[in-house]
């Protein structure tokens, strides 16, 4: 990951440094400048469009309702409702906290409900929802994990280190914490 990249959008919007790294990791992993800068400029674009600045959370509730959906990047969190008997996410840059969500993704990312993790997510609104007494507009139709999503991880990460040889293991961890030689 170049330094200097992440620097470029440092304070400029409301999330962690790892989120730009993440996303500057999935448009910017080349060293063609080209293709850099249009990878900068798809990051600028999804930073501009899809995080919630302070003051701004009515702004991204009107336009899921006026359009069916939005894309955001926030922190997801979920909890089991025990009166409903269904699960419901709270998303904190919208101030949500009654969110619908299928107890397929809460499966698939258990991690929801052990102190959440950031997501690039689609969050509904259903207008015949909102009409019924007590009933919950907002749902996340799907969602991207950006940090790790499930809790057996490391379990996953020994099995796959199995699969590699000692310098395929080493060049692995080299390039994940930001050196791009192909060997030591």
């Amino acid at each position: 990951m170049r330094k200097d990249l992440v620097r470029t959008f440092s304070r400029q919007f409301p999330v962690p440094t790892y989120v730009v790294e993440f996303l500057l990791g999935r448009y910017c992993a080349t060293t063609d400048e080209a293709e850099i800068q249009e990878g900068l400029d798809i990051v600028q674009r999804q930073l501009s469009s899809r995080t919630v600045r302070a003051g701004e959370e009515e702004l991204f509730k009107a336009r899921a309702r006026e359009s069916g959906s939005v894309k955001i990047i926030d922190l997801i969190t979920a909890r089991l409702d025990a009166r409903s008997d269904s699960y419901v996410a709270s998303l904190p840059s919208l101030r949500l906290i009654d969110v619908r969500i299928s107890p397929e993704l809460i499966k698939e990312h258990e991690r929801m409900l052990t102190g959440g993790f950031y997501a690039e997510i689609v969050l509904a609104y259903d207008a015949s929802i909102a009409q019924e007494k007590g009933g919950r507009p907002f749902g996340v139709e799907s969602l991207r994990a950006i940090q790790l999503s499930k809790r057996d991880v490391l379990e996953s990460l020994a099995a796959g280190r199995y699969q590699l040889s000692t310098e395929e293991w080493r060049n692995l961890l080299l390039r994940s914490v930001g050196f791009w030689s192909q060997a030591v």
